[in-house]
């Protein structure tokens, strides 16, 4: 990690609410229609772990925004194919058939990077690392 060679990376990102272990380049399909448009980028914020081959950093319950990105761009926007649901309640002619589509998102990573080094402080641990020194 501190000869900035970690490799191939990779990481668990939560997206709408459901989690993701993606690497660059990954398509994921999100069941969401979300407020952006096709091209867009985005910066995956919310991430639970990174790692290669050799390491792994765990965040409790999310890393540091300055530790690590995932960008993503949106791919397509599309629906789901026709689901139909049957209700029937028996003896009393009721039958129903509901058709419903979901709305999906496609994005695309489209890179994983690690911006600092691991091992040093931030400012606010420096700060209180100062004020804690007797």
């Amino acid at each position: 990690i501190a000869e900035n060679r970690t490799g191939r990376l990779f990481a668990v990102v939560t997206i709408h609410g459901k989690q993701f272990k993606v690497t660059p380049e990954d398509l994921i399909l999100v069941q969401a229609d979300m407020p952006v448009d096709i091209g867009d980028s985005l910066r995956l914020e919310k991430v639970l772990m990174v790692g290669a081959r050799d390491f792994t950093l765990l965040g409790r319950p999310l890393l540091d925004r300055g530790l690590v990105r995932v960008d993503a761009t949106v791919v397509e926007k599309t629906l789901s194919q026709t689901k139909r649901n049957f209700v029937f309640i028996k003896r009393t002619r009721y039958d129903r058939h509901y058709f419903y589509r979901y709305p999906y998102t496609i994005l695309r990573i489209n890179s994983i990077e690690l911006l600092r080094d691991i091992n040093a402080p931030t400012e606010g641990q420096a700060e209180s690392r100062q004020r804690s020194a007797y």
